[in-house]
């Protein structure tokens, strides 16, 4: 759930209910706040984690329930991955709507287990999520760059 906000005990064992023993492979980073333990006992198919490296996660992933920092987002769309948003902040919120209004991910409507499952699994299941991520993905890796930005500020400046 980012780097600031990650104490949420309660979020992350709906998330560990919602995804027990299903099909799934399931990565859950908890930061460094939380004592692990409190989580219970973790099913075969999840792991739980301090920290990941987001990007070798992302390069492999088919969803990412995130918290909607910029960063998560911007990394999750450049790897075409689509989102589940759970937003913790204005900002974020502003993040998530706007992903919503791209189709490229929807945020959870009810923090339950059952909500969290119905929600993942709408987008692994609904093509058009992937075909957003994809092609918001193909426009990040269009860009130039701050070289880029900085030759068309000098350009500008002429």
């Amino acid at each position: 759930m980012g780097t600031v906000i990650n104490d949420s005990v309660d979020f992350y064992k709906k998330c560990i209910k919602a995804l027990a023993d299903t099909e799934y492979q399931v990565i859950i980073s908890v930061g460094n706040v939380i004592n692990i333990e409190e989580l219970g006992t973790i099913p075969d198919n999840i792991t739980i984690s301090r920290f990941v490296d987001q990007i070798a996660v992302l390069n492999q992933a088919d969803v990412f329930l995130t918290h909607c920092g910029m960063n998560s987002v911007n990394e999750s769309l450049y790897y075409k991955v689509p989102l589940v948003m759970f937003p913790q902040t204005s900002e974020q919120e502003g993040v998530a709507i706007r992903v919503e209004q791209l189709g490229a991910g929807v945020r959870l409507k009810h923090i339950n287990a059952k909500s969290i499952k119905k929600t993942i699994e709408n987008v692994l299941n609904t093509k058009s999520y992937y075909e957003q991520a994809t092609k918001i993905s193909l426009g990040f890796h269009k860009c130039t760059g701050a070289k880029g930005a900085a030759d068309k500020i000098e350009q500008m400046c002429k």
